[in-house]
């Protein structure tokens, strides 16, 4: 669903006339470690607080108890697998997720560009791209015959070009397209001259910056998990400013602190699923007001720790402690009271 609702949001690029469904699909998948860094700590916590809620449900919990056995004592198997999840999780945060949106940008950037290419049509002045304008009598397989192009980004220098074929190509991995013509003529009028500039080519390169158009119809731009954890350190001991600093710090503990919170949702499971008066619902109401208190509670110490209340690793951790202590609270108060602790 996080993934649909991210491709309609750019359903104006990724459903433009230039797009196949193989570029829509590799988008998606690069997509998939950045939700994945939100979706696991909510899916550990309700498949655990589900699969141990199974044994109350048949009472296994109170046939345990019955037993001599502790109800709490099964709270070291969500907590292994917290474990081994959280390690996952923190190696897919700090290395997949930066890979993949830096990968996913530069896929939208380069269907922008399709798009240009394919919305060109025969006969049509195109004026899409900013201070410049582009006509093309024929148009077939993204190249273009009897091409006039008029820029304009230099006002006070406006430059006209004709050619007898063109085409667009992406200039590298950067903002930029390049567009080559063959076999043309090109006029530009100097500043303070009387007369014009003209010149004939048989082969001619223009580097068409624009980069703000891309940025502007590419969401993916801007956005800070793109950065690997040496970039944030970078940018954290390069700040002027100790504000910018203590948020750059505070952004890489956050990130950290991710995956963490599997561990710290894994002591909660147990006492949820052993509390089974409200039935199966319960799990998931009990689940769903952690979650909202988890990320209530982690904005709340963000806040803190940009503005140096707190140190920047304690802001971002400050719902984890607050949910380990209340799981092992739980925990205890579950151990002290046996068989009575599954009700």
């Amino acid at each position: 669903m996080l993934i649909a609702t991210q491709i309609l949001a750019q359903a104006d690029v990724l459903l433009g006339s230039g797009v196949s469904l193989v570029d829509v699909v590799a988008v998606g998948v690069d997509l998939v470690p950045h939700f994945l860094g939100y979706v696991l700590p909510v899916a550990f916590l309700l498949g655990a607080v589900v699969g141990t809620g199974r044994l109350a449900e048949d009472r296994e919990l109170i046939a345990l108890g019955a037993a001599g056995v502790s109800a709490a004592r099964l709270a070291r198997v969500p907590v292994a697998l917290a474990l081994v999840v959280g390690a996952i999780a923190l190696w897919i945060g700090l290395v997949l997720e930066p890979a993949g949106l830096h990968d996913a940008r530069v896929r939208v950037n380069d269907i922008i560009r399709k798009n240009v290419t394919s919305d060109v049509r025969a006969g049509i002045f195109y004026e899409d791209i900013p201070d410049l304008t582009l006509y093309a009598e024929t148009t077939a397989g993204g190249r273009w015959r009897h091409v006039l192009i008029s820029d304009r980004t230099d006002p006070s220098a406006p430059l006209l070009a004709l050619a007898q074929s063109g085409r667009i190509e992406p200039a590298g991995a950067g903002e930029g397209m390049r567009l080559t013509l063959e076999r043309g003529e090109v006029h530009r009028e100097e500043p303070r001259a009387v007369e014009y500039v003209a010149a004939n080519y048989q082969r001619a390169t223009i580097t068409l910056g624009v980069g703000q158009t891309l940025s502007d119809r590419n969401r993916l731009v801007g956005s800070p998990f793109e950065l690997g954890p040496r970039e944030i350190v970078a940018l954290a001991r390069d700040a002027r400013d100790a504000g910018d600093a203590l948020r750059w710090w505070t952004f890489l503990h956050r990130r950290i602190a991710g995956p963490v919170a599997i561990v710290a949702f894994g002591l909660l499971a147990v006492p949820i699923a052993a509390y089974r008066r409200g039935g199966r619902a319960f799990g998931y109401v009990a689940t769903l007001v952690a979650v909202v208190a988890y990320y209530a509670v982690l904005r709340f110490g963000e806040g803190l720790s940009q503005r140096g209340v707190l140190s920047p690793w304690l802001g971002p951790n400050l719902p984890n402690v607050a949910m380990a202590v209340a799981g092992l609270l739980a925990l205890a108060s579950m151990h002290r009271r046996g068989a009575r602790a599954v009700r």
